[in-house]
């Protein structure tokens, strides 16, 4: 009973490893508007820096992408003691009160790992 019950949270743990994986990755770029994070809608600079801040280790965003197309991520974010710029790995700028625009993407970054949501 006890091999099975093993085995058994063994390949709970492998299938939902391997649906980790299969998220589709989105990389935040230039030029891409953050409107919401978490349920929060953003329109200031200071709004979206102090949600990051409070945010989860999970952090939701509402992205619309320079192509147009507006896109659902989350992102797992990294404790650091630098404060939320470090945290996420993206610099922003104000854009129209509609969210913030994207205007630096630090490499290997929380901020290039996203993962569409479903």
């Amino acid at each position: 009973m006890q091999k099975l019950l093993i085995i058994t949270t063994a390949l709970v743990f492998l299938l939902a490893n391997s649906t980790l994986q299969a998220a589709e990755t989105y990389h935040l770029q230039r030029g891409d508007v953050i409107t919401h994070v978490n349920t929060l809608e953003i329109r200031r600079i200071k709004e979206f820096w102090k949600a990051v801040k409070h945010s989860e280790a999970t952090m939701y965003l509402t992205v619309q992408s320079t192509d147009g197309s507006k896109k659902a991520l989350h992102v797992e974010l990294r404790n650091h003691k630098f404060g939320p710029i470090a945290r996420f790995g993206a610099d922003v700028s104000v854009h129209q009160r509609q969210g913030v625009k994207v205007t630096n993407v630090r490499r290997n970054s929380p901020a290039t790992q996203c993962h569409l949501a479903n």
